[in-house]
């Protein structure tokens, strides 16, 4: 039975959520970060242990892997937005500002370096030492929903949307989650590890102002507009309450009937009041005619958790509607 638990990206939000759980939970937890963890964090308070460094570095990798001796990795570090900027003139951005970033406030090929080879150095770290079993967050953007910098808004070709769906990834943030996931599957393959791959859904906090801001529950969701990226599939208006990831990490741990790579979607609910069928009528009337999503139960949202449900035993605590 797993008893040791490294968590990379420890001193971040989620690591903050995560890394309480586990210990309260009674494994012997170990983060690691670029950055120290805040003096008032839940991690401080619950004492645990931390080690600083790079994912882009093998060594302090190999270092927060050889300190812990985990029996299973939890890799939360990453940038959580892409850094490329888009050039200022000569093509129209009104239809993607959510996907288009025009001023530089970090390396533009952050997000690749840091997420695509941080991911592998530490995937490489661990088959070095002998540790078989990696939990990874992955992002539903992966999926191309999310940061539309064509302009064109994503299309799903089925619905519900589960994890065989297509990809199609525009920016490098999205890019990146995908490239983890063929990482992984590469280390599956190679060196027997056990990896699963969370796709969560925007992230919410219920104790952080910006995502209290960011995020807004109880809403009728809007009618696409002529010519502007549909929010609707940018963003699908489902979340994942940051309590429910901790406790989904918790079940992947201990579950025993998973394949060597799974890619698992997460989410505890959707914003909306809408009924799901409703929207889908409104928003893809072709779809909705072949039977596409009719039998949705409610507010389900259009990504499915059917499979984190059946594999895993997740089952969704914190919706907004439960307060």
């Amino acid at each position: 039975m797993a008893k040791n638990i490294l968590v990379t990206g420890g001193a971040g939000n989620l690591g903050n959520y995560v890394s309480p759980y586990l210990t309260e939970k009674g494994y012997n937890v170990t983060n690691f970060d670029s950055a120290q963890q805040k003096p008032e964090s839940p991690n401080m308070k619950a004492g645990i242990p931390f080690v600083q460094g790079n994912l882009l570095s093998l060594g302090d990798c190999m270092r927060a892997v050889a300190h812990a001796e985990p029996d299973v990795i939890v890799h939360l570090g990453a940038i959580p937005f892409n850094t490329e900027i888009q050039p200022a003139y000569g093509r129209e951005y009104n239809r993607a500002t959510d996907g288009a970033r025009f001023v530089q406030r970090m390396n533009e090929d952050e997000t690749m370096s840091v997420n695509t080879m941080g991911t592998y150095y530490m995937l490489d770290a661990a088959r070095r030492l002998g540790v078989k079993e990696v939990i990874a967050a992955s992002s539903y953007f992966a999926l191309g929903i999310g940061f539309r910098i064509s302009g064109k808004s994503f299309e799903p070709e089925y619905l519900p949307i589960d994890e065989e769906h297509p990809c199609t990834p525009e920016d490098t943030y999205s890019l990146s989650k995908l490239l983890n996931e063929e990482t992984m599957k590469a280390f599956s393959r190679a060196y027997g590890m056990k990896c699963v791959a969370m796709r969560l859904l925007g992230v919410f906090y219920e104790n952080n102002e910006f995502s209290k801001k960011m995020y807004k529950f109880n809403v009728s969701v809007p009618e696409p507009k002529p010519d502007e990226v549909d929010m609707l599939v940018s963003n699908t208006y489902q979340f994942a309450d940051a309590r429910d990831i901790a406790r989904f990490v918790e079940l992947a741990i201990n579950a025993k009937n998973l394949g060597p790579f799974e890619a698992f979607y997460i989410a505890t609910d959707t914003v909306y009041t809408d009924d799901t069928v409703d929207v889908i009528k409104r928003r893809w009337p072709s779809l909705a005619k072949k039977g596409f999503g009719m039998d949705i139960k409610g507010t389900e949202g259009i990504i499915s958790i059917g499979k984190a449900r059946k594999l895993v035993g997740y089952e969704p605590q914190f919706s907004w509607r439960n307060v």
